[in-house]
C-alpha cells in the first residue's frame, strides 16, 4: 500500500497563493505539483475560510491600543 504524501504548510501556502493569483489554471498547477484538483480545491477553501483569523489580535494589550485610538 502506498504511503500518503504529507505536504508542509509552506508548500500548501505557496500553491494556494499561486492558484489565487490566477496566473495559472488550477489544472496546470495540479499537473505541475502532481496534486488532485480536489486536494487543491480543499486547500483553497481552507485558506479562504481562515483569512480573517490572520488579522485577529492574539494580544489583548495591542487590541486596547487600537480601541483607544482617536475617533473610536
Amino acid at each position: 500500500m502506498a504511503k500518503r504524501t504529507r505536504y508542509t504548510p509552506e508548500f500548501k501556502a505557496e500553491v494556494v497563493l499561486e492558484a489565487l493569483s490566477g496566473e495559472s489554471s488550477q489544472a496546470e498547477l495540479c499537473r505541475r505539483y502532481n496534486l488532485s484538483e480536489q486536494q487543491l480545491s480543499k486547500w483553497k477553501q481552507q485558506a479562504v475560510e481562515n483569512f480573517a483569523s490572520l488579522f485577529g489580535s492574539k494580544d489583548k494589550a495591542s487590541a486596547s491600543v487600537i480601541d483607544a485610538s482617536p475617533g473610536s
